[in-house]
């Protein structure tokens, strides 16, 4: 490197905010900044070989080196253009990229077992309901790492709070309080003032929350996990919620998602619960009010006293007399009860009473559910005394739904083809069109040494019940098959049955009535028994004709 000069180093101060700021520095010297408490040097001439006059900067430990460096996208991609010319890129500093997301260590909140409730709650009112920095921009995602966090008093969650944490069981928040762990607020709260379902209205409910990717759980058995009040359009996200059912007495106040509204208007509603689990409380989902429109997708309900616990105890208005709702037939928010409540896909097991229990409301479905051992109250197939799911009302459906009550392939459990001596409570029961889908199968035996009637499978009943069995009769040892419809009516208490079989036939000729079908109510106690006889010797233990069967019911 040539030296044409050597300068003697000079140094200036003065405040760069005042006056005309830093001058220009002569080549080589230095000029401190009091004020801004920064240094600079000068360039010197281009005629010395500098690129350009000007002062340069000199980094010391005073300067942010994140508002100094910059950042662009994908520099140096030529498929990449974000900037008008691609030779003016977007350019942003480290900062303001960093900034674009915070994370839950950038408010000081550490795992362990020391109580981060107010650091929480400082950060969830900064970036959500204390918009006074940058309004909308400021609702940035909450990023938790994982770990174990604890806090001791209630979280308060306004609109567009979001929080993603590192998934199930590895986010996890431990509640070590009493009352509700999380409790939605509206647009009214303040930091000071929380202000809740009593003084909400349709634009200043709690909406467009987002929540994913952790586990909340509570020891304590009067605790509810989530609390929405008239929550609308938010997503609940693969979210484990784990109470301590089983360990203490029952608690009506030991609730996993409990669901409140206002008014038939300002309610829950148009919210999704997807992978959602939960596990361990009386009510897994609570909602007495009128909510509407809520999905619950591929979850789970484990080790409960009750699975979805809806619009019982509701003070109605009686719409099966009239379209007109009368002011004080019903108690406000309870007007129709919880309706078009989708729960599809979810799977149930261990809940000791019904895992759906729907008493109000109408338009709420069951799809495509599983259900493993529900109803039983802790006991197993031998002790199973509640139906698995309940509907109070008309207008509700279950479809598609499994019951291991009736599962051909856990012979233990199933009471609808074996087990004829143990007491069979209905599936789903009260006010229903149940059509259960799941094809099943039955062997139809030739018995010489007897004649009568032999007990091919057998129905729940309720006071009033009607079946309808579609069935196809297929002979494997000879060439004939029958495909028909059975239709049962029953009145408990006329004690009066009525059975019709109209089939179609295809095979030999008058071999269609070989095998004949009747029904009893008295052979199995509070079942229907439909029975056959089978005089057609070919039909062996080792050949039967097979019965392939589907029902639906109407109480």
């Amino acid at each position: 490197m040539a030296v044409v000069q050597i300068s003697r180093i000079q140094l200036r101060r003065g405040k760069k905010n005042s006056g005309t700021g830093i001058p220009q520095l002569a080549s080589g010297e230095l000029a401190w900044a009091v004020d801004s408490q920064e240094l600079y040097i000068g360039n010197g001439s281009v005629a010395e070989g500098a690129p350009a006059v000007g002062n340069t900067k000199i980094i010391t430990d005073k300067d942010n080196l994140l508002d100094i460096s910059t950042y662009v996208y994908r520099d140096g991609t030529a498929e990449i253009r974000t900037g008008n010319d691609v030779n003016y890129p977007t350019i942003r500093t480290l900062q303001e990229r960093l900034d674009d997301r915070v994370s839950s260590a950038d408010y000081g909140i550490v795992s362990g077992p020391t109580s981060q409730t107010i650091a929480l709650q400082r950060l969830i009112d900064n970036l959500f309901l204390d918009m006074t920095y940058e309004g909308v921009k400021s609702r940035v995602v909450i990023e938790f790492e994982p770990g174990d966090y604890t806090f001791s008093n209630t979280v308060y969650l306004p609109s567009y709070v979001s929080i993603v944490g590192a998934g199930k069981q590895r986010t996890v928040f431990n509640y070590d309080g009493e009352g509700t762990m999380f409790e939605f607020v509206n647009d009214t709260s303040t930091k000071t003032i929380r202000s809740v379902i009593g003084s909400t209205l349709y634009n200043n409910q709690p909406k467009h929350c987002y929540l994913k990717g952790f586990t909340v759980n509570t020891n304590e058995p009067d605790v509810t996990a989530f609390k929405l009040n008239a929550v609308r359009d938010s997503v609940f996200e693969d979210i484990e919620i784990t109470g301590s059912f089983g360990d203490s007495v029952v608690s009506n106040n030991s609730i996993g998602l409990g669901m409140y509204a206002l008014s038939a208007i300002v309610t829950c509603q148009r919210n999704v619960f997807y992978n959602v689990y939960i596990k361990g409380f009386t009510f897994a989902v609570f909602a007495k009010q009128d909510i509407i429109n809520n999905r619950f997708l591929n979850s789970q309900v484990t080790d409960s006293r009750y699975g979805f616990y809806l619009g019982v105890g509701a003070n109605v208005f009686d719409y099966t007399t009239s379209d007109v709702l009368i002011p004080g037939s019903s108690t406000t928010g309870e007007a129709y009860g919880p309706r078009t409540t989708t729960i599809e896909n979810c799977y149930f097991e261990n809940i000791d009473r019904e895992a759906i229990k729907i008493d109000n409301g109408y338009g709420n479905k069951s799809k495509g559910n599983t259900f493993v051992n529900v109803g039983n109250d802790g006991g197993d197939y031998q002790n199973n005394l509640y139906s698995i799911i309940t509907f109070g009302k008309n207008g509700n459906v279950s479809e598609n739904d499994t019951f291991d009550r009736s599962n051909p392939f856990r012979l233990e459990y199933d009471l609808q083809q074996h087990n004829f001596s143990e007491l069979y409570v209905k599936e789903v029961s009260g006010k229903v069109h149940y059509k259960e889908t799941e094809t099943r199968v039955v062997k139809l035996t030739h018995y010489p040494s007897s004649g009568a009637a032999v007990t091919a499978l057998r129905l729940p009943t309720t006071l009033s019940t009607g079946f309808e069995i579609n069935y196809v009769l297929e002979s494997q040892a000879n060439v004939q098959m029958r495909r028909g419809k059975i239709v049962i009516t029953y009145d408990v208490n006329s004690d009066t049955l009525q059975l019709a079989d109209e089939y179609e036939y295809v095979g030999a000729l008058n071999q269609d009535t070989r095998i004949k079908f009747t029904a009893s109510s008295t052979a199995i106690t509070d079942c229907i028994a439909l029975q056959y006889t089978n005089d057609n010797s070919t039909d062996t233990l080792a050949s039967p004709t097979l019965m392939t069967y589907t029902y639906t019911t109407l109480s």
